[in-house]
């Protein structure tokens, strides 16, 4: 599922969050680091939810929560949608239930059928094998090129059971493409475990900045888009949302960058209470 129909009247307790360029601090912004201190201190409410959602490989997670450092979230979304891993009783656990429906979804069609179907796409390359799993084969080409890759690499996998999905790194200024099984996204994900959390969709606030967001972002969740956002997300999440005859108010574009944004659409949507 990528969407839902909102209820209205439910009030949020639960923010997910992409990291790099949305909760983690931009480096030259003091504000916010700020910011992030804020939002850290409403999540060690017992009544209160984090969830990170993120392309970052799930030791890469870890690393940010010691080093910048992070809250500890109650979920990790990691690896683009394509893993779940749950903090319980002081140790993380990965959710074999959603590992087993990742595998019934692709349906015996491998990794190495994915590469094989895409070996030729001029100027596209694997990313390095930390951010590789069985079932996300990611990609980088140039920024430039990505519309142009992404559409060649859709085409490719048509016939197979996956989808691909893509965004530009903007601390390197590439495409990253990342195929996936099914509809499977961040979005996708979210919703799949809220029926296996105890939180329901239309407690959640989705906070994000690039392409790998704009599934999440367009959802149905309510949604913060940062002030650093790609060029067009906003516009890109508005168009979803109205085709989906989501209510335009789900959607905040915030002023301010980065965790400052986040804390900023926090407030819109009174996840702080």
């Amino acid at each position: 599922m990528e969407y839902f129909n909102p209820q209205a009247g439910i009030g949020p307790s639960v923010l997910a969050s992409d990291l790099d360029g949305t909760l983690i601090p931009l480096e030259w912004e003091q504000d916010n680091r700020e910011a992030l201190e804020e939002l850290s201190k409403v999540f060690e409410r017992p009544d209160r939810t984090l969830v990170f959602a993120t392309g970052r490989p799930f030791d890469s997670v870890m690393e940010a929560i010691r080093e910048i450092p992070l809250p500890e979230p109650d979920w990790i979304v990691c690896d683009v949608g394509s893993r779940i891993m749950h903090h319980k009783n002081g140790e993380w656990k990965e959710m074999a239930a959603y590992d087993k429906h990742l595998n019934e979804i692709t349906a015996g069609v491998s990794r190495k059928d994915v590469e094989a179907a895409l070996d030729g796409i001029e100027g596209l390359s694997l990313q390095i094998p930390e951010h590789q799993t069985e079932v996300k084969i990611s990609y980088e080409c140039e920024g430039a090129q990505l519309e142009v890759t992404l559409e060649e690499v859709a085409a490719r996998v048509r016939d197979l059971p996956y989808t691909s999905m893509g965004s530009v790194d903007p601390f390197r200024n590439c495409g990253l493409i990342d195929v996936m099984p099914g509809r499977v996204s961040k979005a996708y994900a979210l919703i799949w475990l809220t029926t296996h959390a105890d939180f329901m969709p239309d407690d959640v606030i989705y906070a994000g900045d690039s392409g790998n967001d704009l599934a999440a972002l367009a959802a149905g969740f309510r949604a913060i888009v940062v002030a650093n956002a790609s060029e067009g997300l906003v516009g890109k999440v508005s168009t979803l949302q109205k085709e989906r005859g989501i209510p335009k108010e789900r959607l905040y574009a915030a002023r301010t960058s980065a965790s400052s944004g986040v804390l900023e659409g926090c407030r819109h949507f009174g996840l702080l209470g």
